[in-house]
């Protein structure tokens, strides 16, 4: 990628290639529903859920909430899919511009298509054993990979999976360097792995935020820790991540849902745990959770919240999650006594 985006020649689109990119793109517009065959469907790259989000999405009785949001988060939303959109469209013109230097090239399937995204997409049906009670559970999987490569030295296929990031260069590749890929991420490309029997993933990583056009190493203007140049070098932008997905990152995941589409079966509510408050913040059901969750529930949380404010926890992630999901819950208690 760095060689397509260093040379002069990627300046323009090859009209026939972008032309076919457009019209594939087009054919693939509308909306796809699931088979109505009952069966809780995970989408890969929502197998992060927590138990509570995922009953309440399988629940038709339960609405995603719907509210006005900092105008800037719909910006950033719409600016990571157009970077992808081009990625993608990148990637079909490098094999053109790069030759044998371009071994990761997109795909095509049997029908002519490239074979990413709503062309790639595939649902498939599972049955595991519950990792408790051992009874069989049927669910499906549905995946759409930003693209499958194929790799020219081995002539071997990976999923490609691109994610944008707009935290900064430097908290980008601190959190990168300190723990790798997101968990979240590896999950999915584990989720494509189940339905395309592809063992093998690269999650790349951008950000946004770009080095300053020329080196701001020496300019006084510019604090130690904003600086985007080091050692007359602009800081990387783009990270690779390669994963190898094995049988036992398999079985993990289908065991978390198997156990999770039981709970969506057997049509019971589960109670909110401390760990689940750590991904409350992208939920669409953040209000109907608050609002129905039990008293005795509420009184668990409330004891952990306090042993938490007392002991080592006290002011980390964990404990600012748990947090602001109590204050949630105590503002639509006060809304409703009103």
């Amino acid at each position: 990628m760095d060689a397509y985006y260093a040379s002069p020649d990627t300046s323009f689109y090859d009209s026939t290639l972008e032309r076919k990119f457009y019209e594939q793109k087009l054919r693939h517009i509308g909306y796809k529903p699931y088979p109505n065959d009952g069966l809780v469907t995970f989408g890969a790259s929502g197998t992060n859920m927590c138990d509570r989000q995922l009953y309440f999405k399988n629940d038709k009785g339960t609405r995603a909430e719907k509210s006005a949001d900092i105008p800037f988060r719909g910006r950033q939303r719409r600016q990571g899919t157009a970077v992808v959109d081009y990625v993608q469209l990148d990637i079909l013109h490098m094999p053109k511009r790069l030759g044998k230097s371009a071994p990761f090239t997109m795909a095509v399937r049997d029908n002519g298509e490239w074979d990413f995204e709503d062309a790639a997409q595939e649902r498939r049906v599972l049955t595991h054993p519950h990792p408790e009670t051992g009874e069989l559970i049927s669910f499906a999987i549905t995946a759409k990979p930003d693209g499958k490569f194929d790799y020219a030295p081995d002539g071997s296929r990976i999923i490609f999976e691109y994610k944008t990031k707009a935290s900064g260069l430097r908290p980008m590749n601190g959190k990168l360097d300190y723990k790798g890929a997101q968990d979240d991420h590896k999950r999915q490309v584990v989720a494509e792995s189940l339905v395309f029997g592809i063992d093998e993933a690269l999650i790349v990583y951008e950000s946004t935020h770009k080095p300053s056009w020329f080196s701001d190493e020496e300019s006084s203007s510019v604090t130690k820790g904003q600086k985007t140049w080091k050692e007359g070098a602009p800081l990387t932008d783009m990270r690779a991540f390669y994963v190898r997905i094995t049988d036992v990152m398999k079985t993990q995941l289908l065991n978390d849902l198997a156990r999770q589409a039981a709970l969506v079966y057997a049509g019971e509510v589960p109670s909110v745990t401390v760990e689940m408050t750590d991904k409350c913040g992208f939920c669409a059901f953040r209000g109907h959770c608050a609002a129905t969750l039990s008293a005795g529930n509420l009184a668990l949380l409330q004891r952990a919240e306090s042993a938490m404010a007392h002991g080592s926890m006290a002011g980390k992630a964990a404990h600012k999650s748990l947090r602001n999901y109590l204050a949630g819950v105590t503002e639509i208690s006060e809304e409703e006594a009103a």
